[in-house]
C-alpha cells in the first residue's frame, strides 16, 4: 500500500469538500483570477520547485468554480512524473496523450469528480515527454476541451522544464505561479517570476499556497 498515496487522497478529498475551511479562500482565488485573467480560459498552473502544490491549488480552484456553476477542468501535464490520477483515486490507462491525436474531445477521456469538476490524468506516456507537449496537439485538445467547460486548468511541471516547452509557455491564455509560504524561498520564487517574465509568458499572479489558504498577488 502506498502511505503517502493514500495520504494526498484524504487530504484531496477534505479541500473538495464544499464544508472545507479552504474553500472560501479558493474562491476569492477565482474572483481574483476572473478580475486579473481578463477572460481567460485556459490556465496553466506551475511552481518553481516540486512539492509547492500545485495539484492542490488546481483541484481546489478547480472545486470552487465548479461550486458556483462555472464547469471547470483540470488536466495534468506532468507527463514525466504523472500525479494527478494518484490523488484523486483512479486508474490513468486513458488521458491527455490519448487524445492528443484524436478528433474526440478530452471529455472523453476523463471524469467527473465533482458535478461539474472534470480531471483528465496524463495517459499512457510511450514516448519522449518533452516531444508529446511539444506538438500543436496539445493546444488544439486543450482548445477543444475549453468548447464545454469555463475554465481549464493545466498542472503542469515545473518552471525549469515549463521554459523549454513552447506549448505550456505561451500556447494558453496565461500563467499561474504557485509558491508555498515555508518551502519556497524568496530568492526562488523571484528567479522563477523574473525567468517566466523574460520568456514573454502572460504571468497572471503568483499563488501563496500553505499559508493558511491559497492567495494570489
Amino acid at each position: 500500500m502506498d502511505l503517502g498515496a493514500t495520504r494526498d487522497r484524504e487530504g484531496v478529498w477534505r479541500l473538495l469538500s464544499p464544508d472545507s475551511p479552504l474553500r472560501r479562500h479558493y474562491e476569492e482565488l477565482a474572483a481574483n483570477l476572473a478580475a486579473e485573467g481578463g477572460g481567460a480560459k485556459s490556465v496553466v498552473v506551475t511552481a518553481p520547485e516540486p512539492g509547492a502544490g500545485c495539484t492542490s491549488v488546481c483541484l481546489g480552484l478547480g472545486a470552487a468554480l465548479a461550486g458556483s456553476g462555472r464547469p471547470a477542468a483540470v488536466v495534468d501535464c506532468n507527463l514525466d512524473r504523472p500525479h494527478l490520477h494518484r490523488v484523486v483515486g483512479g486508474t490513468n490507462f486513458v488521458g491527455l496523450t490519448s487524445g492528443l491525436d484524436s478528433r474526440r474531445s478530452l471529455e472523453s477521456y476523463g471524469r467527473e469528480i465533482l458535478p461539474g469538476l472534470l480531471v483528465v490524468p496524463t495517459g499512457p506516456v510511450t514516448a519522449s515527454p518533452r516531444a508529446l507537449l511539444e506538438g500543436e496537439g496539445l493546444v488544439e485538445a486543450i482548445r477543444r476541451l475549453e468548447e464545454g467547460r469555463e475554465m481549464v486548468l493545466l498542472d503542469a511541471p515545473i518552471v525549469g522544464k515549463l521554459l523549454g516547452t513552447p506549448a505550456l509557455l505561451g500556447g494558453f491564455d496565461g500563467i499561474l505561479l504557485v509558491v508555498h509560504a515555508s518551502r519556497t524561498s524568496r530568492k526562488v520564487a523571484r528567479e522563477a517570476t523574473d525567468d517566466l517574465i523574460e520568456a514573454g509568458a502572460n504571468l497572471l499572479g503568483v499563488v501563496l499556497n500553505g499559508a493558511h489558504g491559497s492567495r494570489m498577488s
